[in-house]
């Protein structure tokens, strides 16, 4: 008996919402796999084999100049229920920003979000989720975060260190000088 295929038209993988099954593709062992019509964010059509979009192997066309350019950047217009990578709340700091990089691809892929027009380098958590995390991991501990990819943002470094800075004193009121000059006097 042959397995039951999943229909994933109208599901999210990333940038990529599959449009129609296409034809299977046959490999040289003879065995089949189903392949589907995705629409990409950017604007262009591609033809994946189904199993690379669910486990995540696939989530955008491969244009990278036009994922670059930050025409199809994903922190816009998508709901985090409708992502193929959803996977609850859950998560600790270091998996969280995994399922950030499986949802929007590396970081390196976009230009940064605030404008500089640097090359991203990072993923950035941006504050906005309402109910954030608290990271309890070494390298990490009392970073703020979101199980959420929805809530980052590709910045370059320097602009990701200017903007933690920026989150920093806007969520104390203590302004960094003050954190920096007692943490070298102690």
């Amino acid at each position: 008996m042959a397995p039951r295929k999943i229909d994933l038209t109208g599901h999210r993988y990333g940038a990529l919402v599959v449009v129609a099954e296409a034809d299977p593709i046959t490999y040289p062992s003879g065995s089949k796999a189903a392949r589907w019509s995705c629409a990409c964010d950017c604007g262009t059509t591609v033809t994946v084999v189904g199993a690379k979009l669910r486990n995540g192997a696939t989530v955008t066309c491969g244009d990278r100049r036009a994922h670059r350019t930050g025409k199809a950047h994903p922190m816009f217009g998508k709901r985090a229920e409708e992502s193929g990578n959803w996977r609850g709340d859950s998560v600790a700091y270091t998996t969280a920003h995994q399922r950030v990089r499986t949802e929007h691809g590396p970081a390196s892929d976009w230009r940064c979000a605030c404008g500089c027009g640097r090359q991203a380098g990072e993923w950035a958590y941006l504050g906005t989720d309402p109910e954030p995390k608290v990271s309890t991991h070494a390298d990490s501990l009392g970073s703020l975060y979101s199980p959420d990819p929805e809530h980052y943002a590709p910045l370059a470094k320097p602009c990701h260190r200017s903007f933690d800075v920026w989150q920093a004193q806007r969520r104390t009121g203590v302004p960094i000088a003050l954190v920096i000059a007692e943490a070298m006097a102690a």
